[in-house]
């Protein structure tokens, strides 16, 4: 019979979901002020995002009727928008730098966008976001700056914002610190353990069960 003992054996801790970080890639350039780069900005990204979430797998069903039943098998992919929160700083880069991102896929004035989406250099206007969720056990800590081991990555590939929430203002807003949401689009993901994101577009064998009863 199963006991708390066995419980705690299996859960091993759990996983905490405050112990995460965010690593979001910016096209360049951004006119941001001197002394300032997308390296700089891809470091704030890690520290500024408030919330955010491991994204969710969606996989349409194809229905096949059969004599008062139904046959059931896997349909499309589909990838919903991820959303996360940051705070908001006094030098407004990060806010500033999104809401650049945006108008470079749709100029505010002109119907027209200022950067090649065919593009796969650091200048390109698709770019990838890591979601990273951290371990808390000393055991298994890495190494570097953030001591807590990667126990999996997500990567957002070919990531660009569609929407730069508003940013509330009232007299009455006491004790907090502003706020603002940034919705994303992406192509597809992927995700792997211990940072090495790969494993679910690697190529994997098939075994052939033709011969088979």
């Amino acid at each position: 019979m199963a006991n708390i003992i066995d419980f705690k054996a299996r859960l091993k801790g759990g996983v905490r979901p405050n112990l995460y970080e965010v690593e979001i890639n910016f096209p360049s350039p951004f006119e941001l002020g001197t002394n300032k780069s997308n390296a700089d900005l891809t470091r704030a990204s890690k520290f500024l995002c408030r919330s955010a979430a491991l994204p969710g797998h969606n996989q349409g069903v194809i229905e096949v009727p059969f004599r008062g039943r139904f046959l059931k098998i896997p349909g499309d992919r589909t990838f919903e928008s991820w959303t996360a929160t940051f705070y908001n700083t006094q030098d407004f880069d990060l806010r500033a730098a999104f809401e650049q991102w945006v108008n470079y896929g749709n100029k505010v004035d002109e119907n027209l966008g200022t950067m090649n989406f065919g593009e796969k250099a650091s200048g390109a206007y698709f770019q990838d976001i890591i979601v990273r969720q951290k371990s808390k056990d000393i055991a298994t800590a890495g190494t570097g700056e953030d001591p807590n081991a990667v126990l999996r990555a997500y990567k957002l590939i070919g990531c660009w914002p569609s929407s730069v929430g508003a940013i509330n203002l009232a007299y009455d807003s006491n004790d907090a610190i502003e706020e603002f949401d940034v919705e994303f689009q992406y192509q597809f993901l992927d995700a792997g353990e211990n940072d090495s994101v790969g494993e679910l577009t690697s190529r994997r064998q098939i075994q052939d069960n033709a011969g088979r009863p």
